[in-house]
């Protein structure tokens, strides 16, 4: 099947990040150079950078079965352009959706226009996190380029676009999200913002930590609010685009005595290497912070290469995802058995929920598609063991 995605989203990069994985081909189409950029090489995914309108992406579209559209959910006339696309090409059109997030103590408009509007009515200074594209709606505001500091992609068109509408550099604030709720916080600081306009861009724009950065700021939020559309959740598009991997096969092993590394020292590396230690493993734990469970090895510094020299397996279980990763790949080339916390995809064994009782060992694991059915599993057939014991 010929699979076409119109992307420039996080949840665009994400859905051709696991059809890579899973070694699917999909051609996916940016509108820009900056689009394509952040989009980092993966095999089995094609890019095509350029704008196109509805009647070239029809062309562009011969003998394709399938379009995903995960642009932007502001971007109405792209998914207008892309439907019309598809259905003069007679291809399938899914439109993937990305999720909202529940603003409360804000105050809702329906545009951009309606934003500057509402501001023109108000004093303070404005962070804009809005991007570029319709900044010029803000020059209707009375003594905008004192007022207001758009915040806008680092790119050369983002710049020139700020410098043509007037906005003095010292406002201009040119970086790449995501953006962190201190970053965010720093910023209103910064500009001594009054009032911050977004777009319901949902977790994956940073919402969230755009209305947490204001709550803390005493900053009033304008939200622009998403149109209206029909469409799947990532989820339901990942569903249908990506087949079903077999269930993971139960694996016994014995670990009495077998030397067992855990790197980080949180909930889940504490509960890990208490439950290696159960079943008469050798543990070492190495983080620099965290009380380990008695018994255990515990080093307390960072997770260097060596510590993985003699290890039978591993579970990284740090918060930092590229110490993780890091820790997937040694043990990748050493050939130790690693399960890594935060990221299915980088595990050669899964830890599973384990209940025993009655010289019985159960493990469960999931498709990691519900971990909560795990816990529930795990807690009926602790119950069935104990009355067995009973």
């Amino acid at each position: 099947m010929k699979l076409v995605i119109f992307a420039g989203t996080s949840e665009g990069r994400d859905l051709c990040t696991r059809l890579s994985q899973a070694g699917r081909e999909a051609m996916v189409c940016v509108a820009t150079e900056y689009g394509k950029e952040v989009l980092p090489p993966m095999p089995g995914i094609t890019v095509h950078t350029g704008r196109m309108t509805a009647e070239e992406m029809a062309d562009f579209l011969q003998e394709t079965q399938l379009v995903v559209d995960a642009t932007h959910p502001y971007a109405v006339e792209v998914s207008k352009n892309i439907r019309q696309a598809c259905e003069m090409a007679n291809c399938r059109y899914i439109r993937l959706l990305r999720p909202k997030t529940q603003a409360e103590h804000v105050v809702h408009v329906a545009s951009t226009a309606e934003a500057a509007e509402y501001l023109a009515h108000t004093e303070g200074n404005v962070l804009l996190t809005v991007g570029s594209k319709e900044l010029h709606c803000f020059t209707a505001v009375p003594e905008y380029a004192k007022r207001l500091w758009p915040r806008v992609l680092p790119a050369a068109a983002s710049m020139e676009i700020c410098q043509k509408l007037g906005f003095p550099a010292a406002h201009t604030i040119l970086m790449q999200g995501p953006f962190s709720e201190e970053l965010n916080t720093a910023l209103l600081h910064t500009c001594e913002a009054k009032w911050l306009v977004t777009k319901d861009t949902g977790a994956a724009g940073g919402l969230p930590e755009k209305l947490a950065a204001a709550k803390r700021c005493g900053c009033q939020v304008i939200l622009i609010d998403r149109p209206q559309e029909d469409g799947m959740t990532p989820e339901a598009v990942y569903r249908l685009l990506l087949p079903s991997k077999p269930l993971r096969f139960p694996l016994f092993v014995d670990l009495t005595g077998r030397q067992c590394l855990v790197v980080g020292c949180g909930k889940i590396g504490a509960h890990r290497a208490e439950v290696l230690l159960r079943y008469g493993a050798a543990v070492t734990v190495v983080a620099p912070d965290g009380e380990a469970p008695a018994g255990v090895t515990h080093i307390k510094r960072a997770f260097q290469p060596e510590d993985l020299d003699g290890m039978f397996l591993a579970t990284a279980a740090t918060d930092n995802r590229q110490v993780n990763h890091a820790i997937y790949e040694q043990c990748v080339q050493r050939n130790i058995w690693v399960s890594t916390a935060d990221n299915r995809e980088e595990c050669t064994f899964f830890f599973p929920a384990v209940r025993a009782g009655g010289g019985l060992s159960v493990g469960l694991v999931s498709d990691g598609s519900d971990h909560k059915k795990t816990a529930r599993a795990a807690r009926a057939i602790e119950a069935v063991l104990q009355e067995e014991i009973g």
